[in-house]
């Protein structure tokens, strides 16, 4: 199954449920600081494309995570890597965004060039 390209709206929701593990329209609003109505069109576009889903909470609509965190890291590289784009400025936007485990930063490395190679 092919997993949801998230826009950046999307995703930063994502991570907010994902180091949450759920929340409401409100919340969710206040933390990713959009209004409410942006907030749940977000939503729905997430509950669409597979990626949250909704239950009710009492009087509240609560959505959690569907989408595994690192199932979207893995398909968001892989795209970036794949077809036409240059993999070479990858590591600048990942050092600029996040702390990198040097691990990370190897393992990055090596799929570049793996990447290169097979290009020829």
């Amino acid at each position: 199954m092919s997993q949801p390209a998230l826009n950046a709206t999307e995703d930063k929701t994502m991570r907010i449920l994902w180091d949450r593990g759920s929340a409401s329209v409100g919340e969710l609003a206040v933390a990713t600081r959009m209004g409410a109505s942006q907030t749940l069109n977000t939503l729905r576009g997430l509950v669409r494309k597979g990626a949250v889903d909704r239950r009710q909470d009492g009087r509240a609509i609560v959505y959690r995570p569907v989408l595994n965190r690192d199932t979207a890291r893995t398909h968001t590289l892989g795209r970036l890597l794949s077809g036409d784009n240059d993999p070479s400025g990858l590591g600048i936007v990942v050092l600029r965004e996040s702390d990198v485990d040097p691990q990370d930063w190897a393992d990055l490395q090596a799929e570049i060039a793996e990447k290169r190679a097979r290009k020829g």
